[in-house]
């Protein structure tokens, strides 16, 4: 039986590294009695995959890892994780997957995000958002591990505007800018990246940066949620 969890992200438990995250759920399956099919070889290790590893200092409240596991009551899988886990790495949701589904890392096609920003920035923003948006293309040079790539930021933005803040915030919620961009395997691109761009379009001071960056959700490259996969395990 192949399974998909959607978890999140939050606390403390946001300024761990994603092998921290690996090892804690496998821990996590383990105190829960959900028992996991393992690899074949010399070093056999549990079949599980994460859609796309969070950057630290990240919340989120849209992540996903595949999981073989042993056949289990599809009823208790999700209240066994959520008495297993903490509530800085909460665990929202558990479906059951077809064979023939792709793993959760190889669909991740777009991934949204909200950060969070200081009011008196929001117009600014605004102007920026509009105007990168209006651009047939953006070069930028992006790092990698190894070297400096030229590439079109412009395909690999989906959307990008200002949320306001809620009318009845109790929690001194701010507005935010809400991103939905690339990532996954074929163009994977980080919200710092495009804050840095729509800052120079909107001509603000450089070294602003967002009050706080949450991911939203992954999607595939049509934009349908990671979490709509497979059926609901009850």
């Amino acid at each position: 039986m192949i399974i998909r969890v959607k978890f999140g992200k939050e606390g403390a438990l946001r300024f761990i590294g994603h092998l921290d995250v690996l090892r804690t759920f496998q821990k996590i399956f383990r105190r829960a009695g959900i028992p996991m099919a393992y690899s074949q070889g010399f070093s056999p290790h549990p079949l599980m995959s994460f859609a796309l590893p969070l950057g630290l200092g990240l919340s989120s409240e849209g992540e996903y890892l595949d999981a073989e596991i042993e056949e289990t009551d599809p009823a208790q899988l999700l209240p066994r994780l959520r008495a297993a886990t903490s509530a800085d790495l909460p665990v929202y949701a558990v479906r059951i997957l077809p064979d023939g589904t792709g793993n959760a890392m190889a669909s991740v096609g777009r991934a949204s995000y909200r950060l969070e920003i200081r009011p008196e920035w929001a117009d600014m923003l605004r102007r920026g958002a509009e105007r990168l948006l209006a651009r047939e293309s953006i070069p930028i040079e992006k790092e990698t591990k190894t070297r400096t790539v030229e590439m079109d930021l412009r395909p690999c933005l989906y959307e990008m505007k200002i949320l306001p803040a809620p009318a009845k915030s109790e929690g001194g919620e701010k507005p935010a800018l809400y991103l939905e961009i690339a990532a996954g395997s074929k163009a994977n691109v980080k919200p710092e990246l495009v804050w840095t761009e729509l800052l120079r379009a909107a001509g603000g001071p450089e070294d602003l940066k967002p009050c706080a960056v949450r991911r939203l959700d992954l999607m595939r490259e049509d934009g349908t949620s990671l979490g709509t996969a497979g059926t609901e395990a009850q």
